[in-house]
């Protein structure tokens, strides 16, 4: 009776998502002239770490735990990384389709930060669409430790706290099958390490999805540093430019996200600023993401009823 159960709950799962994609195909064929939106470029606001072109619908509430373990170097002492734990909360809601706002909170530094994401331009499929999509994202984000261990040799002021991230999103769905985005960013930190070190620092964010089948996607984010390639990390340590490797699984409503980087940031100046292990020697960490979105929409409710 269990295997019986499951068979059916595999089988609806399943047939929900061959409709979506068919009624996508429908949609984007029924008049070529006609430009007509692309949906679903990734299928999730964040590729990886870094943010997609992707939004929360209007009136919509997306609630996202991001974790990361240690590094797979510690070998089996440190149970390959998984005796440690990184965690960031994200709350993330739809004003519209086009504006998105969200407050999150970071163990790492124990950070809070509020951001706001906002779609620019949609690529439209069809004669004279638009090509891409264009989007914006920045945050604020303030660090809540103690000033010692912000910084022991220094002064501290209340500014001293904060860093700021701004982010532009371009994407391209190039079929089914394949899904590119280029995001130049930067990230100013108002307190740096050291008195040469930037507080400004330069990055050209990368990312892509390819499908595999219906309900498994592999994803990829990396960051190269285009400045602040010198700076070192607070115990002087070499720092690195951010990679992941990575895994959309779709169960139902859900995107679970399974991946392998080498940071431990998941605040997006933290990733690109203080990544400070390498895949070389194994410094990586194993690491998920869990989404649920839910709908404030009335009227989509009551005509569902």
């Amino acid at each position: 009776m269990k295997k019986l159960i499951y068979f059916f709950l595999l089988l609806i799962t399943t047939g929900t998502l061959h409709a979506q994609d068919d009624l996508l195909n429908m949609l984007q064929n029924e008049d070529p002239q006609k430009p007509v939106p692309v949906f679903a470029t990734f299928k999730a606001t964040r590729i990886i770490t870094g943010q997609s072109n992707e939004h929360v619908a209007a009136r919509h509430l997306n609630f996202v735990i991001l974790h990361r373990f240690g590094p797979i170097n510690g070998g089996y002492y440190e149970f390959f990384g998984l005796d440690q734990a990184n965690m960031r909360i994200v709350l993330d809601y739809g004003i519209t389709d086009y504006i998105q706002v969200g407050i999150a909170r970071s163990n790492v530094g124990k950070t809070y930060d509020a951001n706001l994401k906002i779609k620019l331009l949609k690529q439209k499929k069809g004669k004279g669409g638009m090509p891409f999509s264009v989007g914006y994202y920045g945050n604020t984000a303030i660090n809540t430790t103690t000033f010692t261990t912000i910084s022991p040799t220094h002064q501290n002021f209340f500014t001293s706290r904060l860093s700021f991230y701004n982010q532009i999103i371009i994407a391209k769905k190039f079929d089914d099958w394949l899904s590119l985005q280029i995001a130049p960013c930067m990230a100013h930190q108002n307190l740096v390490g050291f008195a040469t070190d930037p507080n400004d620092i330069y990055a050209i964010g990368t990312g892509g999805s390819i499908k595999l089948n219906r309900s498994l996607r592999f994803n990829f984010d990396y960051y190269p540093r285009v400045t602040g390639r010198d700076v070192r990390s607070a115990g002087g340590g070499k720092l690195y430019d951010y990679l992941a490797l990575g895994f959309d699984i779709e169960t139902g409503g859900h995107v679970f996200q399974l991946m392998v980087c080498n940071g431990i940031g998941m605040l997006e100046q933290h990733m690109v600023t203080n990544t400070s292990t390498q895949w070389m020697d194994l410094g990586v960490r194993l690491g998920f993401n869990i989404a649920r979105t839910f709908s404030f929409d009335r009227k989509a409710q009551e005509k569902k009823w």
